[in-house]
């Protein structure tokens, strides 16, 4: 993982992963639907950097994620910030820092440097701040996964019974 202290810029050539866990965004070839990429009202979609981290570290946090949505992680979807950047997404460095002891679990959560947000440009002509058009986020989803996501399905593990069916079919 990163150095917490010296999070750098997300570079193009960075390799980015978008935990999946939700079962019909993954079609039956092992594919992702364009779903996954639908931004929330903020604009702004959470990934992971690969950077400086292991192959555990990355799955660890999205078991992470999972734990703190309620949800099996079934997958990540690997992409390069570039391919981002060319359908006219910004990626930003976004450390999560450790929840304090005082936060009740399950809510609690990790430490993650690597984190980072894939945002999503705003309606700033007429309504500054406002996220675009539902239509318009979609259409930009679906171009970034057109460009080719690889969709890497979570190993299984002692911690999750369930990770058996994960792959589709």
């Amino acid at each position: 993982m990163l150095d917490p202290s010296k999070v750098p810029d997300v570079t193009d050539e960075e390799t980015l992963a978008r935990f999946v866990m939700v079962q019909g965004n993954i079609r039956a070839d092992g594919t992702l639907r364009h779903n996954e990429f639908i931004p929330p009202a903020s604009g702004k979609l959470s990934v992971m950097r690969h950077l400086q981290a292991t192959t555990d570290e990355i799955w660890d946090e999205g078991r992470e994620v999972a734990r703190l949505r309620g949800k099996r992680l079934l997958a990540r979807a690997d992409f390069a910030a570039g391919e981002c950047r060319s359908v006219g997404l910004r990626v930003t460095a976004s450390p999560v820092e450790l929840d304090p002891p005082s936060t009740a679990e399950p809510r609690r959560r990790l430490a993650n440097p690597n984190h980072a947000d894939v945002v999503y440009p705003t309606f700033a002509a007429t309504h500054p701040g406002s996220p675009l058009p539902k239509a318009d986020r979609m259409a930009i989803a679906k171009a970034l996964v057109a460009n080719g996501l690889r969709v890497i399905f979570a190993p299984v593990t002692s911690a999750d019974p369930d990770s058996a069916a994960n792959s589709p079919g």
